[in-house]
Order: structure tokens, then C-alpha cells, then sequence
């Protein structure tokens, strides 16, 4: 049984909610995130008495929330609600490197950087397998540049003088001076100044729609009570799903067997409440996950930086192996993040029906790479493959076969197996060591349709009105620095928008 912290796997997909209603079977409301279908009963506003009103209510106070707070204040609304569940504000990306991709920005003009457009998209678009929405990743890096001029003049945010490649290859990433934690004096400080209230330790539960099935609030909790709110536009920012393996495994059987070790606020919490009320989820096929130690996730109680198998994989020869002691995929195929590396993991997982991959690796990959397991563990290792290959519980013959062949088409450099062409180097120096791994999901990519004003769209493209989602809630998004850039860019609209719709 996979340790996973879900506050919400409840829903599993499947909520039922008699907030002011009869809860009669015939009342009883069922939904489906994929198609966002909408069956059932609505919760009435009739039915309620309001606990506050305001203009605009943001759900969520991570990035994407704060942001568009600050812009739906600036284009005329007046009284704006942020509320959050976690105790503090910031969510991932308060914790974040604070690395945002952006071109042009009046910081890379002053170094003489520059770039075309069409350079940010391309390299965007290729990083994520083209798995995005060409038109919604065209205003992610179009708008990107002046998002980040947006941070450091409107928000007051101070950024470091040098634009670097980051994650590579081109010179576009800003960092925020102190990098994630770098960014709170700075939203709170403008949201003082527009008189953005904030609650914490308050969730969202439910949307709440009228008599005619419009949405016209929120039904939240605080201190252990419900607290309606009524609101005229509302924008959700609540996070991905990245703490919730159980909703990742159920918006795509490909991520059954998934570790969840995102922010703990991050349980999908806006995606199940627009999917409750009909909205379309999008791009569930797509997520950042990281290759982690299985072993100490599952039984020593290991968090991302314990279970750390980064260095080891990284290695001039690991390579990784199935049940049946064979290789099966190009280890050196993507980056250490990339879906091209950890898809075909996942794949394997599931022919196999295992909770795990091994990678192995010999001596002179562990001197390279001063790979160490943590927990104060030792890697499994023997003298021999045959050794190691029981201690793996693999058939020794079967294995040796492999690294025997693999060993050859190094010499020969040349994987006819699975064009390997970086780092294909022989696996011959005793002792050998072997990890399982499991790819482990940090950020999620896949969430509420929108459209290109941040509107929340049903599954035949229809807008649903005064419901805008914002950040890592919503879909296409892609790392490399556009996650912050998505973030910020998409709160941005989303508050604009939210903010004419109140008026």
C-alpha cells in the first residue's frame, strides 16, 4: 500500500453535496473529471445565508492567486477575498527556486539579451512533447517578458542583475532575489495597499450555484465551520494535484503507482470543484516528475531530498532494468524531469505490475558521481552481476545476458537497442550497486480547461460564467521556468478578467 497524503482522494471522483438541500437521492450529484459532466442537483443560493460578500474570491493564495488579486484591484475591483487552506501564503511557489522564464524583460535588455518569439516557443513546445495548446503556450511566452517587468515595478519584486540559461539552453531565466521565499514581503505589501483581504486556514469545499444554476459563491470551512461566500466573479488558484498520487492515478491510469511529494497544500482541491459543477479537465497526461528511491518513500519514511537518486542515475553507466533482469528504455533519453525519462518508467511499472524499476551502475559510476543513498543506507551491492542480480530478486542469468550485451554495444558504441548515443559506456567495474526507483510527481501539469481570458470551459468549449482559474489549477503549462511564468502570466489574466466581469 503506497504512502500517500490525499486529503481529498475522497472525491475520488465521485462527491456528493446536500449543502442546503433535501438530499434526497434524486438531489444527489455525481461527477465526472474527464468530460466535465455535470449530473445533479445544484446547491441553491435560496437555500443559504451569506457569511460575506465580495466582488471577486480567489481560492488560493499561491502564486497564481496572488497575482491575480493584485491585477483584478488594478483594472477596478474593489473588494477582493483571498482565501487559503494552508496556515501560511505562497504555496509551491513560495518554496520555488524562483526561477521565471521571460524575454525581453527590461533586465535582459540592459545585458543585450534579446530573442525572437518564435525561439522561447519552439524550445517550450519540444520540452513538453508538444503535449501543450499551441494557442494557450503562445500568450504564456509572449506575455512572459512583460510579466516579469510586471513583478519587479508592480509587485515591487527584486531580481537578481544576471539573466542565466537555468535549465538551458537559452539566457531567459529571472531569478527573485532570495528566490521563492524572496517573493512574500513583496505580494503582501501590494495587497495591503489595495486592501486585499486574505483568510487563512480556510479551504474551499463546494461552488455554490442559484435557482438557475449559475455559480454565485463558494461554500468554505473556517475553524471547523461552513462560510459562505458570495461573489461575483470567482477565480481558482488552489494548486495542482502533485500531493494527491490517488486523483493522478484516477485523471490517467498511466499515473497509477505514482508518488505524490508535492506541496502539501496541492490535493487538486479547485479542479474537483469545477469538475463537480461541469467543467472540462485538460492535459492530464502530462506532470514533472522526478526519479526517487522507492525503497525510502515506501519504508523509511523519505521526503524528496532523502530519496534522492539524482547523482546516481545521472552516472556515466546506469542503466535501468525490468523484473525480467532487461533493459528496456535510452536512460540518457531526456532530462532528469522530462517525460521522455520517466514515462517509459512508468510503462514499464505497469507491464511489469511492479511499484518500481531498478537502475544499476558499477564502482566507477558511483567514484564519478559520489553517489550516496540517503537515510544513512546503503545501495544494494555485490562482486558480481550474478550477485547482485539475486539480491534484486531477477534472474542472475537473465541479467548478466543484459549487461553482457550492453557492455558489447559500448565497445562498439552503438545501442542497437535503444539508441543510447550520450554516456553509453561499459558497466565492467566491481563492485555493482542497484536502487529501485519510482518517478515521483513535484508539479502537475494537467487542470481546468480554460480559454485565453482564464475563463473555466465545459467539455464542449462553452463558458461557464464568473468561474476563471488560474496557475497549476488550470492546464498547459510546461517547466523549464515557465511554471512560475504560467503562474504569474495567467493570474495576471484571470484577474483582469475577473475584475470586469464584478464590475
Amino acid at each position: 500500500m503506497k504512502k500517500i497524503t490525499s486529503i481529498l482522494l475522497a472525491v475520488a471522483m465521485t462527491m456528493t453535496f446536500a449543502v442546503g438541500c433535501s438530499g434526497s437521492d434524486e438531489n444527489k450529484e455525481n461527477n465526472n473529471p474527464e468530460t466535465g459532466q455535470e449530473t445533479g442537483d445544484k446547491t441553491e443560493s435560496s437555500d443559504l445565508s451569506w457569511d460575506k460578500e465580495v466582488d471577486v474570491l480567489v481560492v488560493g493564495a499561491g502564486g497564481a492567486g496572488l497575482a491575480s488579486a493584485v491585477e483584478a484591484a488594478d483594472n477596478g475591483a474593489e473588494n477582493i477575498l483571498i482565501i487559503e487552506k494552508m496556515p501560511m501564503i505562497g504555496g509551491t511557489t513560495f518554496i520555488s527556486q524562483g526561477l521565471i522564464a521571460g524575454f525581453n524583460t527590461e533586465v535582459a535588455k540592459a545585458a543585450g539579451i534579446e530573442y525572437e518569439e518564435d525561439e522561447l516557443y519552439d524550445l517550450l513546445m519540444n520540452n513538453a512533447d508538444y503535449k501543450l495548446d499551441p494557442e494557450l503556450t503562445r500568450i504564456t511566452v509572449a506575455k512572459s517578458g512583460e510579466t516579469i517587468d510586471w513583478l519587479q515595478n508592480t509587485v515591487k519584486m527584486d531580481f537578481v542583475d544576471e539573466v542565466n540559461e537555468g535549465y538551458g539552453p537559452l539566457k531567459m531565466m529571472h531569478m527573485v532575489d532570495g528566490m521563492g521565499g524572496g517573493m512574500k514581503e513583496p505580494f503582501l505589501n501590494a495587497l495591503e495597499e489595495r486592501n486585499v483581504e486574505i483568510m487563512l486556514e480556510t479551504p474551499g469545499k463546494e461552488l455554490i450555484s442559484d435557482e438557475n444554476g449559475d455559480l454565485v459563491g463558494v461554500l468554505a470551512e473556517k475553524d471547523g465551520e461552513d462560510f459562505k461566500i458570495k461573489a461575483k466573479s470567482i477565480i481558482l488558484a488552489t494548486g495542482g494535484y502533485a500531493d494527491n498520487a490517488e486523483l493522478a492515478g484516477t485523471l490517467n491510469p498511466m499515473y497509477k503507482g505514482i508518488y505524490g511529494i508535492g506541496w502539501k497544500g496541492t490535493t487538486g482541491d479547485g479542479i474537483i470543484m469545477a469538475s463537480n459543477k461541469g467543467a472540462a479537465i485538460s492535459n492530464s497526461n502530462h506532470l514533472m516528475a522526478v526519479l526517487k528511491d522507492q525503497d525510502i518513500l515506501e519504508n523509511h519514511d523519505g521526503d524528496t531530498n532523502t530519496a534522492s537518486v539524482s547523482r546516481f542515475v545521472a552516472g556515466p553507466n546506469a542503466i535501468f532494468i525490468n523484473k525480467d533482469g532487461q533493459r528496456f528504455m535510452d536512460e540518457k533519453s531526456g532530462g532528469f524531469m522530462s517525460q521522455k525519462l520517466n514515462e517509459p518508467i512508468l510503462d514499464q511499472m505497469h507491464k511489469d505490475g511492479t511499484d518500481f524499476v531498478w537502475t544499476i551502475c558499477d564502482q566507477a559510476n558511483i567514484d564519478a558521481t559520489e553517489a550516496k543513498r540517503g537515510k544513512d543506507l546503503e545501495f544494494t551491492k555485490a562482486d558480481t552481476i550474478e550477485e547482485l542480480a539475486e539480491l534484486m530478486n531477477v534472474d542472475p542469468v537473465a541479467l548478466k545476458e543484459t549487461v553482457e550485451n550492453y557492455n558489447k554495444m559500448a565497445e562498439e558504441e552503438l545501442d542497437s537497442d535503444f539508441g543510447r548515443s550520450e554516456e553509453l559506456n561499459p558497466l565492467d567495474n566491481a563492485p555493482y550497486y542497484a536502487v529501485p526507483v519510482v518517478p515521483a510527481h513535484i508539479i502537475t501539469y494537467g487542470g481546468i480547461l480554460r480559454n485565453e481570458n482564464g475563463e473555466v470551459l465545459r467539455a464542449d468549449n462553452t463558458v461557464i460564467p464568473g468561474l476563471y482559474t488560474a496557475g497549476e489549477t488550470s492546464s498547459n503549462s510546461a517547466y523549464m521556468g515557465f511554471t512560475l511564468s504560467n503562474c504569474f502570466t495567467w493570474g495576471r489574466i484571470a484577474g483582469k478578467s475577473a475584475a470586469e466581469n464584478a464590475k
